[in-house]
């Protein structure tokens, strides 16, 4: 029998002392049992543009997660996204000590430690960039096409010094992600692809995916069915 369906919640954090105000939209998993969290950056591309809730309504129904709850958070204005998503250490604290601690007093039965960081593209090299930096709170990271040839690649030559990693990484990136800027020197495919080595090399386990497409949502949003699964069934460690 399918589950009932998901509900939506909108409600606000905030930290006046940082000056961060952001959105977050909850999906709350069973209030009886341990849940997983799955903390998902750009949460209106997800909602909005990618309509990722009948995924994730589907996922559950044939069991193919644990119990988990889903957090959206908005970015609000483009200029935001880009100061945010870019190794913001302000945006780092925020995260890690305002939205996760008001999530695991929201929600019963949270496993803290146990959480998952997502994003794509620019929220795609933030999510890594947030695993990386708090292990304690993330052991799981969804990067969709992350834009790490960002700042001369600094995500791949930050990793070495946050060896070793436990963390579990799904990184994505389609086969015709190649159109180089100058900078930034290396293309979309190039910089996810470095990243993977990089973390491979510090003790993370990483699923590399590469799929036939571009830099676009109806590819990330196709292989939700594979990468949640994959991050979160089945680890309970």
């Amino acid at each position: 029998m399918p589950k009932r369906p998901l509900k939506l919640e909108k409600h606000t954090v905030s930290d006046s002392t940082m000056g961060y105000s952001r959105p977050v939209h909850l999906l709350r998993g069973p209030s009886d049992q341990p849940q997983r969290l799955c903390l998902l950056l750009d949460g209106e591309l997800y909602l909005q543009k990618m309509n990722v809730v009948p995924v994730l309504n589907a996922l559950l129904d044939r069991n193919a997660l644990p119990p988990v709850t889903f957090a959206f958070m908005d970015h609000l204005n483009m200029t935001a996204r880009e100061q945010d998503y870019t190794g913001n250490d302000q945006f780092g604290r925020f995260i890690g000590d305002k939205v996760i601690p008001w999530l695991e007093q929201e929600i019963p039965g949270l496993r803290p430690g146990h959480h998952l960081i997502g994003g794509l593209s620019l929220s795609g090299l933030a999510s890594a960039w947030l695993a990386l930096q708090q292990p304690g709170h993330f052991r799981y990271c969804l990067s969709q096409s992350g834009s790490f040839w960002w700042n001369d690649q600094q995500f791949t030559k930050m990793a070495p010094q946050r060896a070793p990693l436990k963390t579990r990484f799904w990184l994505s990136v389609g086969d015709q992600e190649t159109e180089v800027d100058d900078p930034p020197e290396v293309s979309q495919v190039e910089g996810v692809k470095n990243a993977h080595h990089a973390l491979k090399k510090i003790g993370a386990t990483v699923h590399y995916h590469e799929y036939h497409g571009g830099h676009d949502l109806k590819y990330w949003r196709a292989e939700l069915d594979q990468a949640l699964p994959w991050l979160l069934a089945g680890n309970n460690d």
